[in-house]
């Protein structure tokens, strides 16, 4: 096994799932959190099953420290293949009462913190045999009341996935977006209740929204990113995938 990933937001949730599942397919993970704790704690996981793994706490709005936590990873690790930006938040309210803060937040975390990642790993994605960005978009990007903030944060991870497709596609570099439904996370939970919502009865009528009739895990959402990590998606760049169980 050979190959070694970067995973933004990898402490928890869909990002700590995608840290675990490609450790099926790389020998070295990194993994970015704000958190050292559960990053530390998911790195353990890894170990455990025989990878390399190394941890550094930061920001993914701190750009400088971005390209800080990349370079000495890629130093550690020896090379990076595939870089994935998983890092978000989520700071609901009616648009009337959102304060500028709360906008700017999460547009900065999924925005900037996604610029700045990619920005970073393109010197050592170019040494790179198979190189592949992932962004994580949403569902949410097609609008959701209450969240405009996020929305529009998710749509804005699509057209940066369609540009950088573009400009770094003759490197031979990819890039695609994967855009999930509902999943049972943290933040999900925590946008719930931001919005005065029961969890139980958001996740009862967010399963019914669905084909599927239930909300998603980390892990589904983890084997597509997977797969954009992968030769057998060589063909695939600029590319949208939906993870939303037929929302």
């Amino acid at each position: 096994m050979s190959g070694a990933a970067i995973v933004s937001g990898g402490g928890r949730g869909i990002g700590a799932a995608i840290c675990l599942q490609l450790a099926d397919r790389f020998r070295a993970i990194g993994v970015i959190d704000r958190d050292r704790g559960p990053a530390e704690r998911v790195a353990a996981d890894l170990r455990a099953a025989g990878r390399i793994s190394e941890v550094r706490a930061v920001d993914v709005t701190d750009v400088e420290g971005v390209r800080d936590a990349v370079d000495s990873l890629v130093a550690a690790m020896g090379s990076l293949d595939t870089v994935v930006a998983a890092a978000g938040n989520m700071v609901g309210a009616d648009l009337e009462e959102m304060s500028v803060a709360a906008w700017s937040s999460v547009l900065d975390v999924h925005l900037t913190g996604s610029f700045a990642l990619v920005r970073a790993s393109l010197p050592a994605l170019r040494e790179s045999s198979n190189p592949s960005v992932v962004l994580i978009s949403s569902i949410a990007a097609r609008g959701i009341a209450g969240h405009a903030n996020y929305g529009a944060a998710k749509a804005g991870i699509m057209g940066l996935t369609r540009s950088l497709a573009r400009e770094f596609g003759p490197e031979g570099i990819r890039v695609n977006a994967v855009a999930p439904g509902f999943i049972d996370t943290r933040m999900t939970r925590d946008g719930a209740v931001q919005r005065g919502l029961d969890w139980k009865e958001f996740a009862g009528r967010a399963a019914a929204a669905s084909a599927l009739g239930r909300i998603g895990q980390p892990e589904e959402v983890a084997s597509v990113v997977d797969f954009l990590a992968g030769p057998d998606s060589s063909y695939m760049s600029g590319q949208v995938v939906y993870a939303t169980g037929g929302l």
